[in-house]
């Protein structure tokens, strides 16, 4: 059987646990050739060692799954190692059809639930500035230059740009965490535009809105902290990522902002255990103040 993904190149960055590892095992499912980057290439992180996953584990789920996965070890802050896995990429492939921008250090350092998160909730003025610092240099600026680097592939194959992003970005109302606010939002507005610069060349750019995802790091919370009665698993927004990738009429979308559990509806597919989760729009976006 010829699944739907089985001559495409892609890349997801930021894949050695949690939404990544999700992303590169629905494309895996879908047959793709999945490069997963990451700090973590084995045994456990050295940055987050309570929390488990690394890259050789999902390349091979990945692997198992019909697709094929290689593991590369790669620091997005560090430019000379995007351009190594790019550079790689050209060397073996000559072309990439898919990358997601999955990359971020937001939460380095800083757990919602333990000591350390009491910073996360505190006024801006009382926020080490270093909140901000994780969220663009290991997230905004990272995913910026991965996509400049891959930009040249993806123009050769027409390809997709998927950057995860998240509801926070047009939160209306609320004491939002100001960091968090601005680098989800400047995740969405550099999707639109990637999608303005890379129009000409036929290559599509979107920004893609998970739910409360099922992450190492979310099932390591105490029990209580969340609800998960409408929650997904990591794969399901990969399963979406697939859903994109095979749409021969993707660029049609291309600049806008998309949610997982609306393109579960659109396309039909379901999470892992058979349930379609419901999208948070309107718990999260609520009404827009009043002007």
């Amino acid at each position: 059987m010829t699944l739907p993904l089985q001559h495409q190149v892609t890349l997801v960055t930021g894949a050695s646990r949690g939404i990544g590892r999700g992303v590169a095992l629905g494309l895996g499912e879908a047959g793709a050739t999945v490069y997963v980057t990451g700090r973590t290439l084995s045994g456990r992180s050295a940055h987050l060692p309570f929390l488990a996953g690394n890259l050789e584990d999902t390349a091979q789920e990945v692997t198992r799954l019909g697709g094929v996965g290689i593991p590369v070890y790669c620091d997005h802050t560090d430019d000379a190692h995007t351009q190594a896995v790019i550079d790689r990429i050209q060397a073996e492939h000559g072309r990439l059809d898919v990358l997601v921008n999955n990359v971020w250090g937001g939460y380095e350092g800083l757990h919602l639930w333990d000591e350390r998160g009491a910073a996360w909730s505190a006024p801006f003025w009382a926020q080490p500035t270093s909140i901000w610092d994780d969220m663009f240099a290991a997230g905004v600026r990272a995913q910026y230059v991965t996509s400049q680097r891959a930009a040249p592939l993806l123009i050769k194959s027409r390809g997709l740009v998927i950057s995860i992003s998240f509801f926070a970005a047009t939160r209306h109302q609320g004491t939002e965490n100001i960091p968090y606010f601005l680098a989800k939002g400047a995740t969405d507005r550099m999707a639109l535009a990637l999608a303005n610069h890379l129009r000409p060349h036929g290559v599509t750019s979107l920004s893609l809105y998970p739910g409360l995802v099922r992450t190492e790091a979310v099932l390591h919370a105490p029990a209580g902290t969340f609800d998960f009665s409408n929650s997904e698993s990591p794969q399901f927004i990969g399963r979406a990522v697939a859903a994109l990738a095979s749409d021969p009429a993707v660029f049609a979308l291309t600049g806008q902002v998309l949610v997982a559990a609306e393109l579960g509806e659109h396309y039909g597919f379901t999470d892992v255990d058979g349930t379609r989760p419901k999208s948070l729009r309107a718990e999260w976006e609520g009404p827009p103040a009043v002007r």
